[in-house]
């Protein structure tokens, strides 16, 4: 008895970019709105990582717009691509 022969599709590289590529996509706001919930901000340590700079500090307020953090540095949200806690 011949068993049947198993159908094997070809898969596309560039599909399997995509889903990685969404995979690694972070909602900024969303993750600043989380440490503010948390209420360990001032103890906290965080790396804020933006297009030209990062910074290793402690976030004490935010705005509408801007980061502003414990060495009285005033960073864009718009800027910020990640944000790590350390």
């Amino acid at each position: 008895m011949k068993l049947p022969k198993i159908y094997k599709g070809n898969v596309k590289e560039s599909n399997n970019l995509r889903v990685a590529h969404a995979k690694e996509n972070i909602d900024i706001k969303q993750l600043i709105n989380n440490l503010f919930k948390q209420n360990k901000l001032y103890k906290q340590n965080v790396e804020i990582i933006t297009n030209n700079n990062n910074y290793k500090t402690k976030i004490i307020g935010k705005t509408n717009e801007h980061i502003i953090t414990i060495d009285n540095q005033i960073i864009k949200i718009d800027e910020i691509t990640n944000i790590k806690t350390r």
